[in-house]
C-alpha cells in the first residue's frame, strides 16, 4: 500500500480519485484542494506519489511540482500531472516542471490507477537496484573521502526514497555531521564503547541516529577524538547488521587505518570505494592498500578524486601504475567549498553539478 497525495480544486474529482485509489488500488489517499496546502502536507510527511492538477487558484500545479523537486525530502517523489489541456506544449511544460507522467482530463480512472501502479513499481525497482552497503575509504587522509561518502549517501537517498543511513566511523572527530549541518549528538560513542561492550539492540541503534532534512539518517562520530581507545570489530559488525535490516542502503565513511572498524566494514560491504588523488604519495598509498586488502579485492573500486583545480596526471596513467582500472573519476567542483560552509552537500543543493553527476555514476557502479 502506498501513500498518495492528490491535489485538485474540483471536489467531485478529488473524491472520485480517492475512492479509486483506496477501494480499487488498496492505497492511502491524502487529499488537498489547493496548491499551498498540498505542498505543506507533502513536505510535512512525504508521500510515495503525488497526483497534481494544473489549473488551481493561488499556486498552479507546475509551481507545486517545481517546489517538490526543489526540496531534497520530496525531490524523488513520482508526480502525475493532470490537466484539461492536451497540446504538445502542455506536455512539455509538465515534463519541464519535473513531472514523471502527464494525463489529460477527463481522465479514465482505470488508466490513472494503472499509471500510479506503474510509477510505484518503477520507483521500487530503482530503489532495490541501488541497495547495498557501500564503504568509502583511503589509507591516506586529505583525499576527500568524507565529502564523497556524504554526497554518495545523498545521491542514494534521493534515488532510494530516503531509506539510507550514513555511518561515520572516524575515531578522531569525524566531519560527516558537519558537512550535513548537523550537531553530532547523539553519536556512536555509547554504542561502540570499549571492546568489552555488549552488542546493542535495534532500539538502541535507532536512538543514536540523527535525522537530516533530506530524509537521510546519520550515525555520527563523536566530536571529541578517542585517545588510545579502539572500537570492537564484533560490535561494529553487529551495528552494521542492524542497520542493514532497517535500511536499503548503508554508506560508511571508513577510518583511514586498518583497525577493527575497517575490517568490519570490509566484511559487511557489497562494494568499497578506495579513493585516491593524482599525487604520487596518494598513488603509492593506494598501491599498498591494494596489496594489504587482497582478500577483499573483488569488492574494491578505485575512485580518482580531484580535490583542487588545474591539470592533473591522466587517469589512464594512474590506472597503469596501479595495474587496475578506475571505477570513476570525480572532477573538482568550485561549488563544493560553498556547500561545505553551508552544511549542504552538492548532491542536494546542486543536482546538476559535475561532482553530483560523477557521484551518481559511482552509485550505479557500486550497485552493479
Amino acid at each position: 500500500m502506498a501513500r498518495i497525495l492528490v491535489i485538485d480544486d474540483e471536489a467531485d474529482l478529488l473524491e472520485m480519485i480517492r475512492l479509486v485509489l483506496e477501494q480499487r488500488g488498496g492505497h492511502e489517499a491524502v487529499l488537498s484542494a489547493e496548491g499551498p496546502d498540498g505542498l505543506a502536507k507533502a513536505l510535512a510527511d512525504p508521500p510515495d506519489l503525488a497526483i497534481i492538477d494544473v489549473m488551481m487558484p493561488g499556486m498552479n500545479g507546475y509551481d507545486v511540482c517545481r517546489q517538490l523537486r526543489a526540496e531534497p525530502i520530496t525531490a524523488s517523489v513520482p508526480i502525475i500531472i493532470l490537466t484539461a489541456r492536451a497540446q504538445p506544449m502542455d506536455r512539455d511544460a509538465a515534463m519541464g516542471a519535473g513531472a514523471n507522467a502527464y494525463m489529460t482530463k477527463p481522465v479514465m480512472m482505470g488508466e490513472l490507477l494503472e499509471q500510479v501502479d506503474a510509477l510505484l513499481v518503477e520507483q521500487a525497482e530503482k530503489a532495490s537496484a541501488l541497495a547495498g552497503t557501500f564503504g568509502v575509504m583511503s589509507l591516506r587522509g586529505g583525499v576527500g573521502v568524507t565529502t564523497l561518502a556524504v554526497n554518495l549517501a545523498a545521491v542514494l537517498s534521493q534515488a532510494s526514497d530516503g531509506a539510507v543511513c550514513l555511518v561515520d566511523l572516524c575515531l578522531s572527530s569525524g566531519h560527516v555531521a558537519l558537512q550535513l549541518g548537523l550537531r553530532p549528538e547523539p553519536n556512536w560513542l555509547d554504542l561502540f564503547g570499549s571492546a568489552e561492550t555488549r552488542a546493542p539492540d535495534p532500539t538502541a541503534v535507532e536512538a543514536h541516529l540523527l535525522q537530516h532534512s533530506s530524509g537521510l539518517r546519520v550515525l555520527a562520530s563523536p566530536f571529541i577524538p578517542l585517545v588510545g581507545q579502539e572500537v570492537s570489530q564484533e560490535v561494529v559488525q553487529a551495528v552494521l547488521r542492524i542497520l542493514q535490516q532497517q535500511f536499503a542502503v548503508v554508506v560508511v565513511d571508513v577510518p583511514s587505518m586498518l583497525n577493527g572498524a575497517t575490517m568490519a566494514v570490509l566484511e559487511a560491504a557489497s562494494a568499497v570505494g578506495l579513493v585516491l588523488t593524482a599525487e604520487p604519495p596518494s598513488i603509492q598509498t593506494t598501491l599498498g592498500a591494494l596489496r594489504a586488502l587482497q582478500h577483499w579485492s573483488d569488492r574494491l573500486h578505485i575512485v580518482l578524486n580531484q580535490i583542487a583545480p588545474g591539470p592533473q596526471l591522466p587517469a589512464e596513467a594512474i590506472a597503469r601504475a596501479l595495474k587496475r582500472s578506475l571505477a570513476g573519476s570525480v572532477p573538482f567542483d568550485a561549488g563544493q567549498a560553498r556547500a561545505l560552509a553551508q552544511g549542504s552537500p552538492l548532491a542536494l543543493s546542486s543536482p546538476d553539478s559535475s561532482l553530483t553527476q560523477a557521484v551518481q555514476g559511482l552509485a550505479q557502479t557500486f550497485s552493479s
